[in-house]
């Protein structure tokens, strides 16, 4: 801000210049100094009578009284001034730097207090009247006239210098703020640039559209590429109106739902996902939009402001969880249903035998009764192990290289006497000719095959035809399951071999089994390195499942004719069974008969029994009341030291980890409950037999 002391100085050596002309011989600051004091003594009366003209001009309220009060006090100041320019004493430039810092002072309060530029000139100028008019009664007062135009010419220099100055100091000021707003502006837009660069990047990162869409005309702004990437607009075509955006919406009601929202709240959120038909490819995707109404730039209009995304793999993901959960739900009732209905003849079967009710041929068929579901029971667990095997990815494959006609066989003798029962008329080809080796598990082979045959039973009607087929490729072995049962549509087929999924119900039937089998199937072949398929040429027109698994140029594994064993009489051995289930440890008991068995319900009774009895073989539940079959098994152990017995697990936990948990406490053999009666015979006949 440029100050008095460059202004008033040159006013005071013009005043001194003039006043010296003016006055010859009596010395320039006698004239001045008269004046001076005459303004000294004339001060209050000054004073009083600008402020009455202040006060009328600019009509002042309360700020401004204060403000005028201000300015009187620095009078005296601006007198001292002014007395010193007139009289050029060499005090002068001392008073001058307080009477202009002040003057200064006086100046930045008044505009920061809200006065204007031209008020300020007003009060000064005021005040030179006042002081021209006080100087003007002075000369007219006849005591001297000498210098008298001199005298006005530099007060009126004076204030104009003052005047000058507190003009440039006002747009130095004005020009500073000016400059401090534009720069505060340029940072607030750098600011505002990088805010929403940094918001576009992100948007990009995160696979995001920006987009502005005004409602009063129906265009739009597109923010980023993003925009045109998802909806398939080409960039050249420019962004869509939202009637065009609506228009590839594949819902109508959807697009109406989301045009409600666009049209009916303008005042609040929007958010929606449909599905959308991408403008240039037709290719299916989902969007969902999210945004809210705010004003715009000129805030006269509401605009829509928001993101477009897609969601697509999000949506189909949900979809298959949904999926997924109806599956599971289905399966958990279909397992209920398929556990109920064994029990029920089993229950039927045991009261008619307790009451002894019909003859031995109706008891026979009971026993026969009860065998038949309890081993459909057992079937359904090993199923659900299975499933539980495959999903943890712990199935173990017992590799050998074997005819795969050896697999088929033992299928088809697990499942002939269902077919046989429904009346099917069951074809087989390609048994015979030059052994199709293959390398794998023959159990698995025949699990998988076995499952087909009982697809097929199942979902053929009395009396229909089922047929099994083995080819031979160049590179594979192909085996076939055909009937004629109900079929299925091709545009299920591929969902069948996914978990919990099953064929659809008959028109005159239900659903059957856990719909596990073919999920367990495909997962077992593709662990030999094989595949299997299915196709139907509709519903009620049969289904045709096929496997192929790569040959194996090895050297046959085959199994040779058993040699015949020499007969010998049955050998009674001690036999003790732990498990506190009393129906199960006393139906074994009775199995056993011919032997001498003892029973332990607890792992303290079994230890008390063993060190008296002292067992050559010994079935042991694993989860006893007391303590843990394994820690039963390793006592015992200590007990019989050298001659120790044969352990056999009996448990419902057949995991790979649960088999060698036996195996390092000792047990000989693992079975999973309900194990098969002719494998536990076969280790009383033969202890030591692997």
């Amino acid at each position: 801000m440029r100050d008095l002391r460059s202004a008033i100085p040159a006013v005071r050596v013009s005043c001194r210049f003039r006043c010296t002309e003016a006055t010859v011989g009596e010395g320039p600051s006698r004239v001045g100094s008269l004046v001076a004091d005459h303004l000294a003594r004339h001060r209050s009366a000054i004073l009083r009578r600008w402020l009455r003209k202040v006060s009328r001009h600019l009509r002042l309220r309360q700020r401004n009284r204060n403000a005028a009060v201000g300015l009187i006090n620095q009078l005296p100041l601006l007198f001292d001034e002014l007395r010193a320019v007139l009289t050029g004493s060499p005090a002068a430039d001392c008073i001058t730097g307080e009477a202009l810092h002040d003057a200064r002072l006086h100046a930045r309060e008044r505009w920061r207090q809200g006065f204007a530029l031209d008020e300020l000139y007003l009060e000064l100028d005021l005040l030179q009247r006042c002081i021209q008019a006080s100087l003007r009664a002075y000369f007219a007062s006849g005591l001297s006239r000498e210098g008298q135009t001199e005298i006005h010419e530099c007060v009126e220099e004076f204030f104009s210098a003052a005047i000058r100055d507190a003009i440039a100091q006002f747009q130095t000021q004005q020009d500073r703020r000016v400059n401090d707003a534009l720069r505060d502006r340029d940072r607030a837009l750098a600011a505002q640039q990088r805010s929403e660069e940094r918001l576009r990047m992100a948007a990009d990162a995160a696979g995001l559209g920006i987009f502005e869409w005004d409602p009063t005309t129906d265009t739009a702004v597109w923010e980023n590429d993003r925009m045109y990437e998802i909806t398939g607009q080409p960039r050249e075509h420019g962004p869509l109106s939202a009637d065009a955006f609506l228009s590839a919406v594949e819902s109508p009601e959807e697009a109406e739902h989301l045009r409600t929202l666009l049209a009916d709240r303008p005042s609040v959120e929007v958010h929606a996902a449909a599905g959308f038909k991408k403008i240039q490819s037709g290719q299916h995707c989902v969007v969902e939009i999210s945004g809210r109404f705010m004003p715009d730039s000129s805030g006269q209009r509401q605009v829509l402001v928001g993101i477009l995304s897609d969601i697509t793999r999000r949506a189909e993901a949900e979809n298959a969880l949904r999926e997924a959960d109806r599956r599971k739900d289905a399966f958990l009732a279909t397992l209920a249903h398929e556990l109920r209905n064994p029990l029920a003849p089993i229950l039927n079967a045991a009261y008619l035998m307790r009451h002894s009710v019909g003859s031995p041929s109706q008891r026979s068929w009971l026993q026969g009764l009860i065998e038949r579901h309890a081993k459909h029971l057992a079937h359904l667990l090993d199923d659900l192990l299975d499933l539980a095997r495959v999903a943890a990815g712990k199935v173990r494959l017992k590799k050998e290289v074997f005819d795969v006609r050896r697999a088929v066989e033992s299928a088809i003798e697990m499942t002939a006497p269902a077919a046989l029962e429904r009346g099917h008329r069951l074809e087989v080809h390609g048994m015979t000719g030059a052994p199709l080796l293959v390398s794998g598990d023959a159990t698995r082979i025949a699990q998988v095959v076995s499952n087909l045959l009982d697809n097929a039973v199942k979902y053929t009607r009395e009396g229909g035809h089922i047929q099994v087929s083995v080819e031979r490729t160049p590179r594979h072995v192909s085996i076939a399951v055909q009937d004629d049962g109900m079929g299925m549509d091709p545009a299920i087929i591929p969902s069948m071999f996914e978990m919990f999924e099953q064929a659809p119900e008959a028109s005159q039937g239900e659903k059957k089994g856990l719909g596990i089998g073919l999920s367990v199937a495909r997962s077992l072949i593709a662990m030999h390195g094989g595949t299997i398929t299915a196709s139907s040429e509709g519903p009620g027109r049969g289904s045709r499942f096929t496997i192929e698994l790569p040959l194996c140029n090895g050297a046959s594994d085959l199994p040779q004719e058993d040699a015949l064993r020499e007969v010998t009489a049955p050998i009674s051995r001690r036999v003790l069974v732990v498990d506190d289930n009393h129906d199960a440890a006393a139906s074994l008991a009775l199995i056993l008969r011919g032997n001498e068995v003892r029973v332990a319900g607890t792992g303290a009774q079994a230890l008390q029994i063993a060190a008296e009895f002292r067992p050559e073989i010994v079935f042991m539940d694993l989860g006893l009341p007391d303590m843990s079959g394994l820690d039963v098994a390793a006592q015992m152990a200590n007990q019989a030291g050298a001659s120790a017995p044969i352990l056999v697990a009996l448990t419902g936990y057949g995991q790979p980890e649960d088999r060698a948990r036996t195996r390092a406490a000792g047990f000989d053999h693992h079975f999973v409950k309900p194990a098969p009666i002719e494998e536990l015979l076969r280790i009383v006949e033969n202890p030591h037999s692997e």
